[in-house]
């Protein structure tokens, strides 16, 4: 038997997804923000309404490292030289709260389909 390359790759995409999504669903479910109820009748739900899930919260659990440039980070322990003339490091810190009000405000429910 042989297999197309359109099959070959849609169980290729189904294993990637599953290896990531697992990654994902694991973080959700420890966090409370997805239920998993394994069995027949198992899958995934979510704990409450859509309306109730801030979009902020969701970014900042799955973001390591919410710091924008690299730049503005010690190196080796030193401080970068030009830390007390460079504005850049503010700059970038009033964008990233800018950023995260944004999303504060944001629920799952707001950036849903109607057709859901």
């Amino acid at each position: 038997m042989r297999l197309t390359l359109h099959t070959d790759y849609a169980i290729r995409v189904l294993v990637y997804l599953a290896c990531n999504l697992v990654k994902v669903v694991n973080r959700l479910s420890n966090e409370g923000i997805v239920l998993t109820r394994r069995g027949r009748s198992g899958g995934l739900v979510l704990p409450c309404q859509p309306q109730e899930i801030i979009i902020g919260d969701i970014v900042r659990l799955m973001e390591a490292d919410m710091q924008p440039v690299v730049a503005c980070q010690p190196q080796n322990g030193q401080p970068c030289v030009l830390a007390d003339m460079c504005r850049l490091r503010r700059l970038l810190s009033q964008s990233l709260d800018a950023f995260l009000q944004v999303l504060d405000r944001t629920t799952l429910r707001d950036i849903m389909s109607d057709r859901v």
